[in-house]
């Protein structure tokens, strides 16, 4: 029975070890320069399964190979940043062949009103519908990049670390995401609105920004990477969102955080971003959705 035992681990070792070994131990250990002391900017500004490829989505990959065995894809959303630039952001670069919004797309209203049809399983977008449009969608915006990784092949799972990195910073961006949504105005939310406070402002660009911007500093290398291939859907869903943190305060953002502007850069200077950027991704325009004005 020991022997038995000892075959049965051994048999699984060269699996699990390699990845559990390489998950990245250095990350808490790595220098990073204090930044100095930093003010808040002005606020009166104005599923299907598919054999896995080993081809990584980019600028320079052969889409048509990589869209070939898997299903159709629908990424529907409003003409705002917001949420939707993540999950844009990871379906254009993701290397498959993917479409926005149907014409006459509606929310509440008019004969194509999604919300009324009770379509969107918790009542908002996005919704990313695989396979067809009369097929269950999937809701929540990292659930849709979950997907859109798998299919594609881009959420790092074949290899750990990259795995583990691309999902952490898919989480990290949702809690910078909420700590925007808690502090700053937006296009339909001034400050004084539900949790929208001068306190809770203040504590965004002085506490809770440089905190999680430090953080990521600390993660990123020195080539603006925070995995092996630089392209996992993690590091695009978290673009969308240091985007718009950009939108408002580029150089709060990045001064002092140089593998952090390198990411920042990197990614903006690549076709498909630019693309999304002006519009040209199957997404359509969005409209910046946190302003930096007015306050009240």
């Amino acid at each position: 029975r020991h022997l038995d035992a000892l075959r049965r681990l051994m048999s699984i070792a060269p699996v699990a070890s390699p990845a559990l070994a390489t998950f990245r131990v250095t990350a808490s250990t790595r220098a990073s320069p204090s930044p100095a002391p930093r003010v808040a900017p002005a606020r009166s500004r104005v599923v299907v399964e598919r054999v896995r490829s080993s081809v990584v989505a980019s600028d320079t990959s052969d889409t048509t190979a990589m869209s070939a065995d898997v299903p159709s894809l629908r990424l529907i959303y409003f003409d705002v940043m917001a949420k939707g630039m993540q999950v844009t952001m990871v379906a254009h670069h993701s290397g498959l062949s993917w479409e926005g919004k149907p014409e006459g797309f509606a929310w509440r209203d008019g004969p194509n009103a999604m919300k009324p049809k009770g379509v969107a399983p918790f009542g908002q977008l996005p919704l990313l519908f695989v396979g067809g449009d009369d097929t269950a969608p999937v809701a929540q915006a990292t659930a849709i990049a979950a997907v859109i990784g798998k299919l594609a092949g881009t959420d790092g799972a074949e290899n750990m670390n990259d795995f583990a990195t691309s999902s952490m910073l898919v989480a990290e961006a949702e809690d910078i995401y909420a700590a925007l949504q808690k502090g700053q105005p937006t296009l339909y939310a001034k400050i004084g609105s539900g949790v929208k406070t001068e306190q809770t402002h203040e504590e965004l660009w002085t506490t809770s920004l440089p905190h999680h911007l430090g953080c990521l500093e600390k993660l990123c290398d020195a080539d603006g990477k925070f995995t092996s291939t630089g392209v996992t859907c993690g590091e695009m869903f978290l673009w969308g969102v240091l985007h718009q943190v950009a939108l408002l305060a580029k150089d709060f953002a990045f001064d002092g955080r140089p593998k952090l502007a390198a990411y920042y850069e990197r990614i903006a200077a690549m076709e498909r971003t630019v693309e999304v950027l002006e519009g040209k991704s199957p997404a359509g325009s969005m409209a910046q959705y946190f302003v930096a004005g007015p306050i009240h």
